[in-house]
């Protein structure tokens, strides 16, 4: 009995070491470092030069090509980089929501600026006589006086869902300025605000500006598509003369009552909003 006892004892202790064996060799497993995969890091431009609140506080003037600002810098001053005939390209940080009168004013050699993010404010003069812009692309509240007046090289305007006031001057000779694309939410326009700008050749028609706009490029030979953001259906406007070269985008809701109206049937052709490349059947920016 006593041998019997002796083996049995001894076959349990064998299967508890074999199975807190299997065990150690589990959880060595599982404590295993595991293999990640590493991502990519995004290229930095090299050549984009940070402006610091230090060199605004030295009054420093940058003579590199690419310029960016670091986080400290919360909105650009008066006449910061005014006539600086160095900078051809701005990267504006989402941080940057003003943008004040005359910081980039006469920057000749600028071609583009780039915004990160919404901004409340492009102030008078901003961008006055910066006559190598070719294209503005931003989410703004509003535009102030003369803010790009004299952009000669300036093609194309975009603006996002904030746009609310666009005053007087802002884009006054911009002689070759072809497309401008406005948001639904436009509520002023002043007097002068594209004025002497004959090259355009498309444009919209915000729900506020319905009585306005279509007599502001009235004189512009080259206009081929119009793009009516509304919410409603409108007679011809009296400073409207329908142009049988061009084509009217309006909201697919409205489509048939446009296109059976006599004066309106006197452009090229009425089609739905939806079948444009920049808005959604209501008038709203197509993402």
């Amino acid at each position: 009995m006593k041998k019997a006892s002796i083996i049995c004892t001894s076959l349990l202790l064998g299967i508890c070491l074999l199975g807190s064996c299997g065990k150690g060799e589990t959880a060595s497993k599982s404590d295993a470092p595991k293999t990640t995969v590493k991502k990519k890091a995004k290229k930095v431009d090299k050549d984009i030069f940070f402006y610091t609140s230090q060199h605004r506080k030295d009054k420093f003037q940058p003579t590199e090509p690419k310029l960016g600002f670091t986080d400290q810098i919360l909105s650009i001053n008066d006449n910061e980089f005014k006539d600086n005939a160095n900078i051809q390209e701005v990267f504006v940080s989402p941080k940057i929501e003003h943008i004040a009168p005359s910081a980039f004013e006469n920057c000749t050699s600028l071609r583009e600026v780039h915004f990160g993010g919404e901004m409340k404010v492009l102030n008078d003069n901003a961008f006055h006589g910066c006559t190598s812009l070719k294209s503005l692309d931003v989410d703004v509240y509003t535009v102030g006086l003369s803010t790009y007046e004299g952009c000669t090289s300036l093609e194309s305007v975009k603006f996002g869902d904030h746009l609310w006031w666009i005053r007087e001057k802002a884009f006054a000779g911009c002689t070759s300025l072809k497309t401008l694309l406005l948001g639904i939410t436009l509520e002023k326009l002043e007097d002068g605000a594209f004025a002497n700008c004959p090259a355009m050749e498309e444009y919209a028609v915000p729900q506020a500006m319905k009585n306005r706009m279509f007599g502001m490029f009235s004189d512009c030979p080259n206009v081929k598509t119009i793009y009516i953001l509304s919410t409603e259906y409108f007679a011809v406007p009296k400073n409207c003369t329908p142009n049988p070269n061009c084509t009217l985008y309006v909201p697919d809701a409205f489509m048939k009552q446009f296109q059976g109206d006599a004066e309106w049937s006197k452009f090229a052709a009425i089609k739905p909003l939806s079948e444009s490349k920049y808005y959604t059947a209501e008038g709203f920016w197509k993402k």
